[in-house]
């Protein structure tokens, strides 16, 4: 007599397990809403609850493409012009370079023309 109930106790719990759905998550609760569906039904899941193009689509960073540094080497600074001044000593009467060295400062005199 232990037998025929222990059966039937075994297949009404199978019954009910595969006829129990649990509750499944929803577009709803992805969304902040507090909602919960309960069904009744096979106990199995077959793929996602909506259709691909209901979810939000993968993120992926943007793509930075940094253009390279580009260095421009200045020219050279051109010398500068030869000095169009002439130097005269007074102790010595005379110009530079006829005269190399004088005693006192030399004096600086804008150029003539001839």
């Amino acid at each position: 007599m232990k037998k025929p109930a222990l059966t039937w106790l075994l297949i009404v719990g199978l019954i009910v397990g595969f006829l129990i759905v649990p509750a499944a998550p929803s577009y709803a609760w992805s969304h902040g809403h507090g909602r919960v569906f309960i069904g009744v039904g096979p106990g199995f899941w077959w793929g996602p609850p909506y259709p691909y193009y209901w979810y939000p689509p993968p993120y992926y960073p943007p793509v930075v493409v940094q253009q390279p540094q580009v260095y421009v080497q200045q020219a050279p600074a051109p010398p500068p012009a030869p000095s169009t001044d002439w130097y005269y000593c007074q102790s010595a009467e005379g110009y530079y370079p006829q005269v190399q060295s004088c005693p006192e400062p030399w004096i600086r005199v804008p150029p003539r023309n001839p």
